[in-house]
């Protein structure tokens, strides 16, 4: 028994071709023997990954995982970039879900999480740590929860925090950090296509 894949030559070299101009390990490995023998000129128009069919993306993902490399393209950062977000000088609160979620493959992402919980249940627990965030990065904060009091139609941020538990100016601050960087885990969700 054969197995053979339904996938155009043209398809199969423009995959194979980028995988190996990105993936060899030197002139005299096995990786770049197959690039040279692939004789394929992409041309002044050709971009790279975007430049791909969705089939030759799959031979690309087909020898990332038979060679055991992560496809950077089917990453939270690289496919972030491609909706235009900041990724190569964030902010203080994107750059955190870019340091913990960033080289996560889309498929695999804990973000898809935020569908469901919240910033201090799935990455901040602890107040100290909420608070340490508040002092560090308070402007990007704020105007997270001004995105997010708009976005749900409160008139202000005490509203938009109506029915928790604050006891004082500490929990204010945590509470903030909370609503915002759960709306900015939402967004991320929104612009990835998995909400």
């Amino acid at each position: 028994m054969t197995l053979s894949i339904g996938v155009d030559r043209f398809d199969y070299v423009a995959g194979s071709w980028l995988f190996w101009s990105e993936n060899h390990t030197g002139q005299f490995s096995e990786g770049y023997e197959r690039l040279s023998r692939y004789q394929f000129n992409p041309g002044a128009c050709f971009t790279g990954w975007p430049s791909l069919s969705e089939a030759a993306r799959e031979v690309y993902r087909a020898w990332c995982k038979r060679e055991s490399v992560a496809c950077e393209y089917d990453t939270v950062r690289y496919l972030l970039g491609e909706h235009g977000w900041d990724v190569e000088n964030p902010d203080g609160c994107l750059d955190y879900f870019l340091y913990n979620y960033g080289d996560d493959n889309i498929n695999e992402t804990g973000l898809i999480n935020y569908q469901q919980s919240d910033f201090v249940n799935l990455d901040m627990c602890y107040t100290r740590d909420l608070l340490d965030f508040f002092r560090d990065y308070s402007a990007e904060v704020l105007d997270l929860v001004d995105e997010y009091c708009e976005a749900i139609g409160a008139t202000s941020r005490l509203h938009a925090l109506e029915g928790q538990t604050i006891e004082d100016p500490d929990g204010f601050a945590a509470a903030l950090v909370n609503a915002g960087m759960t709306y900015l885990g939402g967004q991320l969700l929104s612009a990835l296509g998995l909400l």
